[in-house]
């Protein structure tokens, strides 16, 4: 739709562009003509496309993790982690952590199925794919640091999820940018007991 916008708009600007070149620069015709298309099919389509960007879908938002708003939800996740730890051990919950992990020298921040809690480490499976190409040889069991978490969730069989801090974290800096966060991911966000959302006005 942002691109169809876009065509239109440098289709029906070749007019307007053509009087000002003509008559207001005192081009003739000819090298008015040249320099509307230009201006209409050139230079105002790239101006639109610089400042009117599409949204990009909250899952795959490229969000710093040094942002402050993420890192304070970090540091909540965190402080919470004897309550994961508990809840994985019981066993009652489907059980996630999200950690940095490097793929092909990369880092990227993945989510991953926790099994269990051995030794000060998170025995767990990837459960979420990389911006990156998957390496061949990624074990199908990875042991991640207690220290290298950055969230958690437990979901229980109805539904109900416990964590996900920096999913809201995500949410809060989506509206910043881009306005209003899609459906979907705000029906996602009202499974989880530890926060509710949309956020009342005094804790945003």
């Amino acid at each position: 739709m942002r691109l169809l916008v876009i065509a239109l708009l440098a289709l029906v600007s070749l007019f307007p562009l053509l009087l000002f070149t003509t008559n207001v620069c005192g081009l003739n015709n000819d090298a008015g003509a040249v320099v509307s298309v230009i201006l209409g099919w050139v230079v105002l389509p790239i101006i639109l496309l610089h400042y009117w960007q599409g949204k990009p879908d909250p899952a795959v938002m490229a969000v710093a993790v040094d942002d402050p708003i993420m890192q304070a939800h970090i540091a909540r996740a965190t402080a919470q982690l004897p309550r994961f730890i508990d809840g994985l051990q019981r066993g009652e919950w489907a059980a996630y952590i999200k950690f940095p992990y490097a793929f092909d020298g990369e880092i990227e921040h993945v989510w991953g199925e926790a099994h269990a809690y051995q030794d000060g480490e998170f025995v767990t499976s990837l459960a979420s794919a990389p911006v990156g190409a998957l390496p061949e040889t990624l074990p199908p069991r990875l042991r991640i640091p207690v220290a290298e978490i950055e969230d958690w969730t437990l979901t229980d069989a109805h539904g109900r999820s416990q964590g996900g801090y920096t999913l809201l974290a995500t949410a809060l800096l989506y509206e910043q940018r881009y306005g209003k966060l899609p459906q979907r991911y705000a029906d996602e966000l009202r499974r989880f007991v530890d926060f509710s959302w949309p956020l009342p006005p005094h804790q945003v």
